[in-house]
């Protein structure tokens, strides 16, 4: 089990690592791409106005940098976003006024770009911004747009429509704010479901772990015993469609010897190097498990009896190899291969190929004895070799 929590605060989307940044960047892209467009087309169809010319291609050129800088320095996306954004509210909100200053037509000048513009940058710092932050940045959008249309109607002209004109700006506010209230609250609804997926992804961790340790002997990292009676039973039931599944049983000889001169511990550490090395020379969806004792068990998905036959020959050759190579000890196995049958019980499989084990280490050890097709019926647990072995821990 992991020793960290899940974090108290769980941010979203402020780290160059975090998954979201690909969404934002994309998003980002998008905008980008639009506002060239529309950029260049307003500054064709309203040529005549010298505050568009002039403002024009330099925002042009900032939108072309911004998305260089997307596409290419990732990690630099969001600080720049918020540079930018901050560049792009203080402009707009100048342009407002020096609109509304300008004459009678700057209330009119400020369709749709001004205003669109603004409701877009309240919704972009939702993407740039944490909530909190990206809140109080609408907020001062808002403010700021209604002080500075305000500033612009009282420099400029008076007019039969100021009046009217400054109802319609407080309008707009509300209408920007009741937008902002909306981007908030979906906000904070993504904030909460990506902290509860966090959490449940945690959880859903933190059980597969358990899992896994349940599953596994302690001190070899092989499958323990509970796990192989599940794969048997899972494989029994593949074999119904014709695949074949082999069952190898591995038992040590003499390894009560082995603890008795030498101790446990180095025992031990015969059963750590034995596991290993089955592990080695299996495949990758084979399972390896450690029955009890000094003994193991291979189940080998999609192998006949002959291909098993084989396998348990160079886990018989490999086995004193690599037990000498990490303990100062000379040990042997001896084998029993068989192939599982259709909706066959664990006990019953185990049984059989335990069997054949005893057989091989009556025939001398160290040794392979593979069930013959047509004669399992023969194949008897024998008693255990009384002074020699250990003896099999069954499946009873």
């Amino acid at each position: 089990m992991s020793a960290h929590p899940p974090p108290r605060e769980l941010p979203l989307a402020r780290r160059s690592g975090d998954p979201t940044i690909g969404l934002i960047r994309r998003v980002l892209l998008v905008c980008l791409a639009v506002g060239a467009v529309a950029v260049v087309a307003v500054l064709v169809l309203r040529w005549d106005d010298v505050l568009v010319r002039g403002i024009s291609p330099v925002l042009l050129a900032v939108v072309l940098l911004f998305g260089w800088v997307v596409l290419r320095r990732p990690e630099a996306t969001v600080p720049v976003s918020r540079l930018v954004l901050t560049g792009l509210d203080v402009l707009w909100l100048v342009m407002m006024a020096t609109r509304l200053a300008a004459g009678p037509g700057g209330w009119a000048a400020l369709f749709p770009t001004t205003f669109m513009g603004l409701a877009l940058f309240v919704v972009i710092g939702y993407l740039v911004y944490p909530t909190r932050w990206a809140a109080w940045h609408a907020a001062a959008v808002v403010a700021l747009g209604v002080g500075a249309g305000l500033v612009g109607l009282l420099l400029g002209p008076a007019t039969a429509t100021r009046d009217e004109h400054v109802v319609d700006l407080l309008r707009y506010a509300v209408y920007l704010g009741v937008l902002a209230a909306l981007v908030w609250v979906l906000s904070r609804t993504k904030e909460h479901a990506s902290r509860a997926f966090l959490v449940a992804e945690h959880a859903s961790a933190e059980a597969a772990s358990m899992r896994e340790i349940a599953s596994r002997d302690p001190l070899t990292g092989a499958a323990n015993r509970r796990r192989l009676q599940e794969e048997i039973f899972y494989q029994a039931r593949v074999v119904r469609s014709g695949l074949p599944v082999a069952l190898v049983f591995l038992d040590l000889d003499r390894f009560k010897a082995v603890n008795d001169v030498h101790g446990h511990a180095v025992g031990d550490q015969v059963l750590v190097s034995v596991a290993r090395a089955l592990v080695e020379h299996v495949r990758s969806g084979d399972l390896v498990a450690r029955l009890g004792g000094e003994e193991f068990v291979v189940v080998a998905p999609g192998m006949d009896l002959g291909g098993a036959a084989a396998l348990a020959e160079r886990l018989r050759a490999a086995v004193p190899t690599a037990v000498r190579r990490e303990v100062p000890v000379d040990v042997t196995a001896s084998l029993g291969v068989t192939a599982l049958r259709s909706d066959e019980e664990p006990t019953a499989a185990i049984a059989r190929v335990d069997a054949l084990m005893y057989r091989a280490k009556r025939g001398g050890r160290d040794r392979v004895e593979v069930e013959v097709v047509g004669h399992a019926g023969d194949v008897q647990a024998p008693p255990s070799l009384t002074g020699q072995d250990e003896g099999s821990s069954r499946l009873a």
